[in-house]
């Protein structure tokens, strides 16, 4: 009996030592699991841990769950820098999108300005019509009336806007097609109001009913207008006012397209 007690007391020890080193490895492997339970989304709860086998428990050691942890770090570290750089590419991006917008703006304000010119001629033929409805007088010259006041102190104004715009606009291959289209069609526009002036200047010294020189008139009132604000509301919108029958031809022609 004392032989075979002494022989049982090492396989004991052994036994021992063994369930203490599988305790101390189920502990790690605990704690491992959860340090990366929060980086998978869920948490290891204290029934968790007996259901594990001591097999799958010596599997896991602290230094695989530590090499998980740090690949997991510099990885989402990596893609914030990613995104930080590719937040800082779209910002001249947006800044070049927004000067463009800035710069279209500009072009089709622009665009509108020599219409100033053929509205203002346009005025001697509403006279009739202003003097019937004193509203519309109002509306037309009150925004007109620098431009007129400046080109009553100068004459030659008009003709130098005039020359200048298809000098160094219409002529200038530099400049947007979009502005050389507006501008020349504006220009146009002008030249064909001194052929209704030469019919009621005077009524061609009677020969035409005055009744028939109203009518002229307010025509080419009515005309001039719905083309300069066609043509304006076109240029806001970005679209090129080329739908004004034999006028826009004309302009075609003289710039190409």
């Amino acid at each position: 009996a004392g032989g075979a007690r002494e022989n049982l007391e090492p396989q004991l020890k052994h036994q021992a030592a063994a369930d203490m080193r599988t305790s101390c490895t189920s502990l790690v492997a605990a704690v491992a699991l959860m340090g990366a339970a929060p980086s998978l989304g869920f948490t290891v709860g204290p029934a968790m841990a007996p259901r594990l086998s001591p097999s799958a428990m010596t599997s896991i050691s602290p230094h695989s769950a530590s090499l998980t942890l740090r690949a997991s770090g510099p990885s989402s570290l990596a893609s914030a820098q990613l995104n930080r750089r590719s937040l800082a590419r779209r910002a001249p991006a947006a800044g070049g999108m927004e000067m463009n917008f800035v710069v279209e703006g500009l072009l089709r304000i622009g665009s509108c300005m020599p219409y100033i010119l053929p509205l203002m001629d346009s005025l001697a033929y509403g006279r009739f019509l202003f003097q019937k409805v004193p509203l519309i007088s109002v509306i037309f010259m009150t925004p007109l009336q620098p431009f007129v006041e400046l080109a009553q102190a100068f004459p030659m104004l008009s003709f130098v806007a005039f020359l200048g715009l298809f000098l160094f606009v219409v002529r200038n291959k530099k400049m947007p097609r979009f502005v050389r289209f507006n501008t020349m069609q504006a220009l146009l526009l002008e030249i064909i109001l001194i052929f209704p002036q030469i019919l009621t200047s005077s009524n061609m010294g009677g020969l035409i009913p005055f009744m028939f020189t109203e009518f002229i008139s307010n025509m080419t009132f009515y005309s001039v207008v719905a083309i300069v604000v066609y043509s304006c509301v076109c240029n806001i919108r970005g679209e090129l006012p080329c739908k004004i029958p034999v006028i826009s031809t004309a302009v075609f022609q003289q710039i190409g397209g």
